[in-house]
């Protein structure tokens, strides 16, 4: 996407005090700069990120670094995964691409979000004119670009304990820390079994529904005379009107 198509969003959110017209960053038009957007089916954006080539303050050196800006989240839509699938997004992105360091200088209020992205603080807070408190944050992305190596990393790397954490408090249960660590070691060895059969070929191996070949046992339809309503509704032990009568379901008294 382009990246004037953020610009809304990102006044919005993050620079509320400028125009939209002066929400262009620099490297917005780069030919290696990404521009990712969460839309509704209106075609809102209600989610947003960019990412470019750029090395960090504290490592000028590296070229193959990313940097992350200009995020943003529609409020009304907090909450509801839409920064996790974005941040997810730009991962895949450079991780498409070779990899390598990912950084940002991160809103105090979203260091909980790219935490559960993998990635740490580095450094003291500081205070962004107009804007707010700001800390450095970065990961490692591993290289995905050579189609030969595993589709999905260690167990480790895909879940973290703040992974479980998150969901939980989506689902609003409550765990204690041995309980966070127990379901964080068993969800990573599902993922552990479930990476083993993403790695099976499975391209010689037919469709099934069942892994034994199953026949249902079917009568002739073959029409027969009913039962006498009379015969029937005399092993009832209430009847009304030619039915049966039953006690309420709901109302009833106790």
């Amino acid at each position: 996407m382009a990246a004037p198509e953020t610009f809304a969003l990102r006044q919005r959110v993050l620079r509320p005090h400028q125009t939209p017209d002066e929400m262009a960053l620099p490297g917005d038009d780069d030919p290696e700069t990404a521009h990712f957007a969460a839309r509704p089916p209106d075609g809102t954006v209600v989610g947003t990120a960019s990412v470019r080539r750029q090395a960090p303050p504290w490592d000028p050196g590296d070229g193959g670094a990313w940097r992350l800006r200009g995020m943003a989240t529609a409020p009304e839509m907090r909450g509801m995964g839409v920064g996790a699938r974005i941040l997810g997004a730009v991962v895949d992105h450079v991780a498409g691409r070779g990899g390598g360091l990912l950084w940002c200088n991160a809103r105090t209020a979203a260091v909980s979000l790219y935490e559960r992205g993998g990635m740490q603080t580095r450094g003291e807070v500081w205070e962004e004119e107009a804007i707010g408190p700001h800390v450095a944050m970065w990961r490692r992305v591993p290289d995905r670009s050579c189609p030969t190596m595993p589709a999905m990393p260690d167990a480790g790397a895909r879940i973290s304990a703040q992974d479980v954490a998150h969901v939980a408090r989506l689902a609003r249960l409550e765990l204690s820390d041995e309980e966070l660590a127990l379901f964080t070691e068993q969800l990573a060895a599902v993922l552990d079994h479930a990476a083993d059969v993403a790695s099976l070929d499975t391209s010689a191996v037919a469709p099934t529904a069942h892994p034994l070949p199953l026949d249902n046992v079917l009568r002739d339809d073959e029409p027969r005379p009913p039962l006498d309503r009379e015969e029937v509704l005399s092993q009832a032990p209430e009847v009304e009107n030619g039915r049966f009568k039953v006690p309420r379901i709901l109302g009833e008294a106790p």
